[in-house]
């Protein structure tokens, strides 16, 4: 396991996942390639460095994240004599087949002369040629949009202003024509103003080759936490239902766009991936019963003793600022509840 603090309640049974928090002493301020195992996956002139920094004063003008410590990743596209680079960071996980969920913390801003460019950035399973792989990905809305059944679209396109951005799932429907589509899940995916830290959650299984859950939560603004099945979406890695694709390597985190005059910037924080436990271990099922329903009222007891007991998995929307077990944790568990229990 990586070095780092992991957030509670997130990667549920996930008691072996990969955490990168970008804290001393095991990250330094400067190239993120060569730190903790991040190597950079195409070289110049295609592809820049990230760089670790200091939330205090960074040049880049990112804000304090309420859930990060002293320091983040970010990258910055640039346009150079070389053309448009984007910046790319990316870091080995062993993949297994099964249950697994990765989260973290990211933010997107515009820096220079208008109008911006997508994509701000994304988080991404490779090699995405040929793995089973989705993507996670902020855009200004220019790029296509595929509709979703929770928002219908077109979204707005925020390019001559840089104010706000969407996010969008990346996700494919069949093995044949293996085409990326990217949809949002839900609308507290669209419209996020700029430089606002999101916490973001995805689950998915292996095997299936099924995306099964998405969260998100603004870190910034404060807001509940918004747990979407999307099972019944029809989301499916690349290779669609089951898949045979091989099992991706690595996860990639980036930074897109760039002209000769500004550079999207992609920050990122508290990135965790891990297997989740096969059977009916989630959040919800506090009391890890194995008898359906799995969720229950005993569920409920369960968090309020916790609660009451100052225990941290009553943390639920992994808050930092006092007093840290607050009524918003008690939302996020009913929508943890509403979720359900995927199963593998």
């Amino acid at each position: 396991m990586a070095s780092g603090r992991a957030r509670p309640g997130l990667a549920s049974g996930s008691a072996f996942a990969q955490t990168y928090t970008f804290e001393p002493p095991t990250y330094s301020p400067g190239l993120t390639t060569g730190q903790d195992g991040w190597y950079l996956p195409v070289t110049a002139p295609a592809s820049l460095d990230h760089n670790v920094y200091t939330y205090a004063g960074n040049p880049l003008g990112f804000v304090n994240n309420p859930n990060g410590g002293t320091q983040f990743d970010a990258g910055q596209a640039m346009t150079t004599g070389l053309g448009a680079q984007s910046a790319r960071a990316q870091h080995t996980i062993a993949f297994t087949e099964g249950l697994w969920e990765a989260s973290w913390d990211c933010a997107g801003q515009w820096v220079g002369g208008l109008p911006a460019v997508d994509n701000i950035g994304s988080w991404s399973m490779q090699p995405s040629p040929t793995a089973r792989y989705f993507q996670q990905l902020m855009t200004w809305g220019a790029n296509v949009y595929t509709p979703s059944p929770a928002v219908p679209g077109p979204l707005t396109n925020y390019t001559t202003t840089a104010d706000f951005f969407h996010v969008n799932i990346g996700y494919f429907t069949a093995a044949s024509p293996a085409v990326i589509l990217f949809s949002a899940p839900d609308p507290a995916w669209t419209n996020i103003p700029v430089n606002h830290w999101l916490h973001i959650s995805v689950r998915w299984n292996f095997t299936t080759a099924q995306i099964l859950r998405v969260t998100l939560r603004d870190i910034t603004a404060g807001t509940p936490e918004v747990v979407t099945d999307v099972t019944s979406f029809g989301w499916y890695l690349q290779g669609g239902p089951n898949s045979t694709n091989a099992l991706p390597t690595d996860m990639r985190i980036f930074a897109g766009g760039s002209t000769a005059t500004g550079s999207d910037l992609s920050g990122w924080d508290n990135v965790s991936v891990g297997p989740v436990s096969n059977g009916p271990t989630c959040y919800a099922n506090c009391d890890n019963s194995t008898t359906v329903p799995f969720l229950n009222v005993l569920d409920f007891n369960c968090f309020l003793n916790r609660f009451s007991g100052g225990d941290s998995y009553a943390n639920c929307d992994g808050s930092t600022i006092p007093p840290v077990l607050n009524v918003l944790d008690f939302n996020c568990f009913l929508n943890r509840f509403s979720a359900g229990c995927s199963a593998p």
